[in-house]
């Protein structure tokens, strides 16, 4: 019987520093199509047209207040996610790498209360995303410069040949 392979853990690194043991929770962002209802004459109903990507984000969780993530707002940075999966009948480990470029645009510090951990959250808007599990690029999205790899295909080669650049 196959069973899933699941997330057993992973590292986050923020300007190439490693944060190990301090990130809580890190957050990939959600690739979507936008599209545009389209809906011509003789169709049976609407369908809809790829008009570009949505925004991207990314959102990372400390377990303290690290000055030096705070200083980041504002900023352009990377992110680097790098969890390990595993499938529960061995010992082995397939590597997943995470590369995100963007703005750091919310700071946000836990609440105040005696006794309990003081978190920190930061979000990214992000500018840049590639993913590559098991050394395959799955992923290359680079919103600034019009460039969507997935699977290997450049989806807008021929567009940005079309206008020149």
């Amino acid at each position: 019987m196959a069973l899933p392979r699941t997330i057993r853990n992973f590292n986050a690194f923020v300007d190439g520093v490693s944060y190990f043991g301090i990130v809580d929770e890190g957050k990939l962002p959600a690739v979507k199509i936008q599209t545009e209802a389209h809906r011509g004459a003789g169709m049976d109903g609407p369908i809809g047209i790829d008009v570009g990507m949505e925004a991207l984000a990314s959102k990372m969780s400390f377990s303290e207040w690290v000055p030096a993530i705070v200083k980041k707002l504002g900023r352009q940075e990377r992110f680097v996610f790098r969890p390990a999966m595993a499938n529960p009948s061995d010992f082995g480990a397939v590597p997943i790498v995470a590369t995100l470029s963007g703005l750091i645009t919310v700071s946000e510090p836990g609440d105040l209360k005696p006794g309990t951990p003081s978190k920190l959250k930061i979000s990214m808007d992000v500018r840049s995303y590639r993913l590559e599990i098991d050394g395959e690029l799955l992923l290359d999205i680079d919103l600034p410069n019009a460039k969507r790899v997935i699977g290997g295909q450049d989806q807008l080669a021929e567009m940005r040949r079309a206008m020149g650049i």
